[in-house]
């Protein structure tokens, strides 16, 4: 079956992105450019993790007007990176993209890599809003295309747990918000690893 993946330079999207393949069928790895502070690194941390895990080569779309629209905590250094970090509809953007995305390619399924909703800080991380956006999205195509959520059972250290069965260079991918060439550690992502105790499998985190 052919799956368009939603994917960064962090380690979700790279372990998701590793289950897909396992399933068979064909990838199609999508990057958007929200006009996120860390675009450039997790551009870059991207196709090196696509490269070295044998997957296809993401395809990127710009649409870094939309941070820009709505300035926060992820788009604007100005703001605070943690308590400012929401970024209304931004899931949804993603969702919406890739679902186009799939119909243009004809795939049946969208990946996101969503975490389990026990630990979810925003309303676009839950599995109600995942139902509903595909209800919308199918709605607006005219087509049934599903939206999969891969690692929704699944905890921070539990994914990470796997990227090293999976064999995956932790130390390549690039998680901070900041966008810096150290983790800034205030983030939401920061923290989020920060809390595993995994901290060390990241010489990035050197900074800290």
């Amino acid at each position: 079956m052919k799956t368009v993946t939603l994917v960064s330079g962090g380690i979700d999207s790279v372990v998701m992105s590793k289950i897909i393949e396992k399933e068979g069928g064909t990838q199609f790895p999508l990057f958007i450019d929200y006009g996120q502070l860390c675009a450039e690194k997790e551009w870059s941390a991207c196709k090196e993790l696509m490269n070295k895990c044998k997957l296809p080569n993401p395809t990127k779309v710009d649409l870094k007007g939309y941070g820009q629209l709505m300035p926060c905590g992820i788009t604007d250094a100005s703001k605070d990176i943690y308590s400012d970090a929401f970024l209304p509809g931004r899931n949804l953007l993603f969702l919406t993209v890739g679902g186009a995305y799939a119909y243009y390619k004809k795939a049946k399924r969208v990946a996101i890599g969503l975490l389990s909703e026990k630990f979810h800080l925003f309303p676009d991380q839950t599995e109600k809003f995942v139902v509903n956006a595909n209800f919308a999205i199918n709605t607006a195509l005219g087509q049934d295309i599903i939206l999969v959520t891969p690692l929704i059972n699944f905890n921070k250290k539990e994914v990470i747990k796997l990227a090293k069965k999976y064999e995956i260079p932790l130390e390549k991918t690039y998680s901070c918000h900041a966008g810096g060439n150290k983790y800034c550690g205030k983030c939401i992502s920061c923290k989020e690893i920060i809390s595993t105790n995994e901290e060390n499998s990241f010489p990035q985190f050197g900074g800290l």
